[in-house]
């Protein structure tokens, strides 16, 4: 189901392609105060993207509250995130889950309602292997679009090897690509490149190694920083050859991009900063979660002084 007035005019013609170097960016899941979804939020987020010049976005991430939505929610959010898109960007969709059988159910949904590729991390607690591989198999048999394979040991608390990774190559669509967010990033994604150059690579890590990701071959990034139009002018630069002026847009964003990023804390801030820009009406995190404290807020009005503006 799509909201009246929305078109998803040409989205099927993404179908059977790669993914499109450059900035996917990660979508916060919009609440209102009552934690309930903000379906109109979403909307404008996904424009606000649009807008901000991202060649695709990730919905259901690990920063856009996945593991805290129901599966109605996720579908629900899935539907509206490809008709606001409605073929203007591309839309990878998060199906991770500790069951094979529940992450390849959530793939095939996810491509039936229009979804671009679909991101799986490891199952918590796998073991890279026969097993593990099995499992990527499986989620990615038959499917017919790109699959995102997300490292990311901070969620999954496992460590997918170079070797590992490359002979993934070999079971999962063409077009397929790893999102490598095992710190510290860029020497990984050289070994990895120069290992199985099928393998396109994106960065992540919340854009704090951006500069060397893509000094170490990154098609992109994917990750949420809040002003993406930032990653956008960057990434932009580094891929035309202009690496010095890539680099000093990247030190200028690195402070907020850090203090953005924190473990914990980064959700709430993220949505705050996504209020204060008007792509969302409301920063609800649902909870148990952080809140940012005066102290933090502080700060982060500090950090940015003269950014929105110019944004």
């Amino acid at each position: 189901m799509v909201p009246d007035g929305v078109i998803v005019s040409g989205f099927r013609r993404e179908r059977g392609l790669t993914i499109r170097p450059g900035v996917h960016s990660v979508m916060a899941s919009p609440f209102l105060p009552d934690e309930s979804l903000d379906e109109g939020s979403l909307g404008t987020l996904v424009e606000h993207l649009v807008n901000a010049g991202v060649v695709g976005i990730l919905v259901l991430g690990v920063l856009g509250e996945a593991d805290r939505l129901s599966d109605a929610e996720r579908e629900r959010v899935v539907a509206l995130a490809v008709a606001h898109a409605a073929g203007r960007i591309q839309v990878s969709v998060g199906v991770t889950h500790q069951a094979t059988t529940v992450a390849a159910a959530r793939a095939r949904r996810a491509v039936a309602a229009g979804a671009t590729a679909v991101m799986v991390s490891p199952p918590v607690g796998s073991v890279p292997g026969p097993s593990l591989r099995d499992h990527f198999r499986r989620v990615a048999d038959g499917l017919g679009t790109p699959v995102v394979v997300q490292d990311h040991p901070a969620s999954s608390g496992v460590k997918l090897p170079v070797e590992f990774l490359a002979g993934l190559a070999d079971v999962v669509p063409p077009g397929s690509i790893v999102k490598l967010e095992d710190p510290p990033p860029a020497p990984k994604m050289a070994a990895l490149l120069a290992r199985s150059p099928a393998f396109g690579v994106l960065g992540g890590l919340g854009g704090v190694a951006l500069i060397q990701e893509l000094d170490a071959g990154a098609m992109g990034t994917m990750t949420g920083f809040a002003l993406p139009e930032t990653l956008v002018r960057i990434v932009d630069a580094h891929r035309a050859g202009d690496v010095v002026t890539a680099r000093r847009r990247f030190d200028e964003a690195l402070p907020l991009i850090v203090f953005e990023a924190q473990p914990g804390a980064g959700v709430a801030l993220r949505k705050e900063i996504l209020r204060r820009r008007g792509a969302i009406a409301h920063a609800t995190v649902r909870q148990p979660a952080p809140v940012p404290d005066p102290v933090t807020l502080t700060e982060l009005d500090r950090l940015l002084a003269g950014r929105l503006a110019t944004a």
